[in-house]
């Protein structure tokens, strides 16, 4: 039989950190793709101390959700909920992730394109297009998640559709290009990462609305189809 005592203070400070932790995964991406636009190299290290410290939030968060699987032994909607809650937890570490690897490759760029004045305007349009899509789905996810809210799927579905054609002109942009107007070969390959990256962090955060509705609802819906 479920335990409900104390079931309900533990998610509240369970909403409580995973807005902060969207809001640091946030942040960093922010100044990840910032650094983009600008070739800046300084980013990184503030970012990699952001990645360092959501390794250590990832570990807190999940072993609280484990305690209250143990202590408190949830069933149906409340079950579901801490499983999403579980899966979040990762889904945002893998975003921050993404964060160091894109602020790694803007190190990277920051050498290889010394020679260089700027980025061309067509590839980081679409990467600024892109970002401006995953930072709304970061704000949308976080809330539906700790205010216990549905998911907008229209709006989810509308921002990966965007996501993934600013996702093709890039590439597209990427395959006229001459190497040297990017730094050379090298530097071609970290916007490639660059690239990349943004589309794999709006992907896994559609999926975490996927995964929400079902929490919700006990019904399974595919929003990036």
């Amino acid at each position: 039989m479920p335990i409900r005592t104390g079931l309900d203070e533990r998610m509240t400070q369970i909403r409580l950190d995973l807005k902060e932790y969207f809001g640091e995964a946030k942040d960093a991406y922010s100044e990840a793709i910032e650094a983009f636009t600008k070739m800046d190299s300084e980013v990184y290290d503030e970012v990699k101390s952001v990645r360092k410290h959501a390794r250590v939030r990832n570990w807190d968060l999940s072993n609280n959700l484990l305690l209250i699987l143990a202590i408190n032994q949830p069933l149906m909607e409340d079950l579901r909920i801490v499983a999403t809650y579980l899966r979040t937890v990762d889904t945002v570490e893998r975003v921050v992730r993404h964060a160091r690897d894109i602020a790694r490759s803007d190190r990277s760029l920051d050498t290889l394109g010394k020679d260089i004045p700027a980025l061309p305007d067509e590839l980081v349009a679409p990467v600024l297009s892109m970002w401006s899509d995953l930072s709304e789905m970061i704000d949308i996810l976080c809330k539906c998640l700790t205010e216990i809210e549905d998911v907008p799927q229209a709006k989810i579905v509308d921002s990966w559709v965007s996501v993934q054609n600013a996702h093709g002109q890039a590439i597209e942009s990427l395959s006229t290009l001459k190497s040297a107007v990017l730094g050379g070969k090298s530097a071609r390959l970290e916007v490639v990462n660059v690239v990349n990256r943004v589309e794999r962090s709006a992907y896994n955060l559609v999926r975490l609305a996927d995964l929400w509705h079902h929490a919700l609802h006990n019904e399974n819906i595919i929003l990036e189809d």
